[in-house]
């Protein structure tokens, strides 16, 4: 089950596709949001639920930490505007694609940091929660994933807390898929 988890923890993280929920309206200006979500991810007949937090620093990073037990990171994604790295925290290990190289990597539809964001972002909805869903295909697999939002707070967050990739052993994409 680890390793059908892992594929689907990291899909979730590279397309982190979301939408969003507010206790109050968006202010005009904000630099920062954090929202806790739950996900729900769909992957051939299997169904995984999980719970994740999402960290944004406009135009600069975004952090997705998902966390399926006892609120245990177990898979942290670390989305800059050129790249995307995935830390497989169980298992000490990471890997890294530059946007532009998703093509290669056979991900559809193809993702950027703008997109990423604006999915995080948008839209500055005033309900309790809200639900957004995104289908992908991965080397000949459907994936659905689906974001239920309950809590979001603007300009709370200080400076990122990134992750050290020395402490980690690389790996390659293909290698974190086993699909």
């Amino acid at each position: 089950m680890t390793k059908r988890l892992l594929p689907i923890l990291l899909l979730l993280g590279v397309f982190f596709s979301s939408c969003s929920t507010s206790r109050s309206v968006a202010p005009r200006r904000y630099q920062t949001l954090h929202q806790k979500a739950n996900a729900t991810v769909q992957l051939d007949q299997h169904q995984y639920s999980m719970g994740c937090t999402v960290q944004l620093w406009r135009n600069e990073l975004i952090i997705l930490s998902v966390q399926p037990m006892l609120g245990i990171e177990m898979l942290r994604v670390e989305a800059t505007p050129d790249s995307v790295v995935i830390f497989d925290k169980m298992n000490r290990r990471y890997t890294s694609i530059a946007f532009g190289d998703m093509a290669d990597a056979a991900i559809q539809p193809q993702p950027s940091y703008k997109w990423l964001q604006d999915f995080v972002t948008a839209p500055a909805s005033p309900q309790i929660k809200a639900k957004n869903e995104k289908s992908f295909q991965f080397e000949g697999h459907q994936i659905s994933i689906s974001f239920t939002f309950s809590q979001r707070e603007y300009n709370t967050l200080k400076a990122p807390k990134r992750l050290d990739t020395r402490k980690y052993k690389r790996i390659s994409l293909r290698d974190i898929l086993p699909l």
